[in-house]
């Protein structure tokens, strides 16, 4: 049986250039690219990557590298283009007329991120669908980077692992830090717990015993 050439982990059971893993992680990362994109927005403001003692003036200087990345990922050449760039080839392999133009670098990332995924099943059996999942992670982990990025380490706490369960029933794992009450995401499966579920979270450690 042949490896999936995406994860070089996974048989390919039916098939294909992506085994079912790569498929279900490459379908939530489209999924999420949207609201990526929209929250890379918090970090265009000046000194926001970067946590500063009370009394001290944050340095312009030492944000400009990840304010750069923020409009590399938020402006054209970015998500966006990166996007519509694999739809436009998607439609071209498939016979298909072009998308229809849409206006606004938000509505475009939505839409070109929620018509690949209705193309999954399709891409999945398509030569290039390992390219797509590489560009489609690298951008997933780029904005992740961008956006927990700048956190006071010092204030990280961590929560235990992330219990997120694959249709398999295999549990995700990997740690999960959380910081100032705000949202924590999994790297890995993208699974989102809001602070209010943070305690069912450490109660459902694997291995952890009843009180």
């Amino acid at each position: 049986m042949t490896t999936c050439p995406h994860c070089t982990t996974h048989d390919l059971e039916h098939g294909g250039f992506l085994c079912d893993p790569c498929i279900r992680a490459t379908s939530r990362r489209l999924r999420a690219l949207p609201w990526l994109w929209a929250g890379l927005e918090a970090r265009l403001m000046p000194g926001s990557s970067t946590p500063h003692a009370m009394g001290r003036t944050p340095s312009a200087t030492a944000a400009l590298p990840l304010q750069e990345e923020v409009l590399d990922l938020r402006a054209e050449g970015g998500i966006v283009t990166v996007l519509e760039t694999w739809r436009l080839l998607v439609h071209d392999a498939r016979t298909l007329p072009p998308p229809a133009p849409a206006v606004g670098i938000g509505p475009r990332v939505t839409i070109a991120a929620t018509a690949l995924e209705l193309h999954l099943d399709w891409i999945a059996r398509w030569h290039r669908a390992p390219d797509l999942a590489r560009d489609v992670n690298t951008l997933v982990g780029r904005s992740l980077a961008v956006i927990q990025l700048g956190h006071d380490t010092d204030q990280a706490r961590y929560l235990g692992r992330c219990i997120a369960q694959s249709t398999d029933g295999t549990v995700c794992g990997r740690p999960l830090y959380a910081h100032r009450e705000r949202v924590v995401q999994c790297e890995w499966c993208l699974c989102r717990y809001t602070p209010d579920t943070w305690l069912a979270l450490r109660h459902h450690q694997p291995g952890r015993r009843a009180a």
